[in-house]
Formats: structure tokens, C-alpha cells, sequence
């Protein structure tokens, strides 16, 4: 499903770097903990890039949105300096949306929960919560899912339950996170453009 996601996401984009991006990353599924980055070129590209360059030939109208984006791909990149750099200084949802993925990823659950509440409810929610609805086992949803919809801090706590074990690698929760991960960069992409 992840793989559809990205195909969806890249057949809808017009930006060639921003695709192309994607397609070094694609094989890439970050861990609920950070490691090292996995590209370091794609590293030292994505902190020095200009948005205007990195969005050609889309206009960039929303320079917030588009420092978001880049701070999302520097996470799936597995540069936690660089990303947290960004999403801090980025003083949207968006912003604090990656902020708190980045401090769960530390794992730092406590400040991440805190960046979930700076959030807000947020669009990307529901889109979680229909993906975990629609593709995730049955002991997962019970755990996850209310009947108010999409609850962070609940993934959190089973995410630092795995992260306590040894259990990083849990394949669901990194498949959720991952998911989530897209559907914020894409809906940042979005309002970077004004679509």
C-alpha cells in the first residue's frame, strides 16, 4: 500500500526534483527510531536547496508549507538534526505536525505528545485514520482507533511500547508512521503551491 501512496503522491506533482527525490527514497522506510541518514548527498542537497528551485516549476506561495516538506523528506531521510532545524523554525501545524514525528523518532514520546497538542487537529488525521482503518490487522485498529477518529498520542504510546522492547522494527506501526509521513508531505506540497 505504501508504494501506491508514493505513486499516487509523484503521478499528481509537477516538481522533476521533488519526484526525483522520492525515487531515491522510495526503498527507504524510516524506523520508529532514527539511524543514520540514509543518503547523504540527498542530506546535503536538501539543506542548502533553495524552495523556489526544489518546487520548478510550481510557484512556491507558501515559503512555511515549503520548508515543511523539506524538513518532511529530510525525516524519511533519516536526518533528525536537519529536520528538527526546519520544523522548528516552521510556525505552522505543518511544522509542528513533523516536529512532533521527529521527537517520537528520537524517541523523545513526552515532547512529541506535546507537538501533537501544538498541532491541532489536523487534516492529515483522518487520512491516517481511514489508511490504519482500511489496511492495518484488527489488534491494531482496537488499539488505535476511537470513535473521535485518528488519536497521536495513542500511536505514541504503542510506538514507545515497541521502542522499550526492542521492537522497533514492528512493521505495522513503521508502515502507520510511514503513511503518515507521506500524507503530511503531500498535503504540505499542496498548500506550498496553494492547491
Amino acid at each position: 500500500m505504501i508504494n501506491q501512496l508514493i505513486d499516487d503522491f509523484t503521478g499528481s506533482i509537477k516538481a522533476k526534483e521533488i519526484k526525483k527525490i522520492i525515487g531515491d527514497l522510495r526503498s527507504h522506510y524510516p524506523g520508529l527510531v532514527f539511524s543514520n541518514p540514509y543518503n547523504r548527498e540527498l542530506q546535503k542537497y536538501l539543506v542548502s536547496v533553495n524552495p523556489d528551485e526544489l518546487f520548478q516549476p510550481e510557484p512556491v506561495k507558501d515559503h512555511n508549507c515549503a520548508q515543511a516538506v523539506i524538513s518532511g523528506l529530510l525525516i524519511w531521510n533519516d536526518c533528525e538534526d536537519e529536520a528538527h532545524k526546519l520544523a522548528q523554525n516552521t510556525p505552522t501545524a505543518e511544522g509542528s505536525y513533523f516536529h512532533a514525528i521527529i521527537h517520537r523518532r528520537e524517541p523523545d514520546i513526552w515532547n512529541s505528545n506535546y507537538w501533537f497538542r501544538k498541532t491541532g487537529e489536523h487534516p492529515v488525521f483522518s487520512l491516517v485514520y481511514d489508511y490504519v482503518t482500511q489496511y492495518e490487522p484488527d489488534n491494531i485498529k482496537k488499539e488505535l482507533l476511537t470513535t473521535n477518529g485518528w488519536n497521536p498520542e495513542s500511536f505514541n504510546q504503542l510506538v514507545e511500547k515497541a521502542q522499550n522492547s526492542g521492537n522497533a522494527a514492528d512493521s505495522d506501526l513503521v508502515n502507520i508512521q510511514h503513511a503518515e509521513l507521506l500524507f503530511l508531505i503531500a498535503h504540505s506540497y499542496r498548500h506550498t503551491i496553494g492547491s
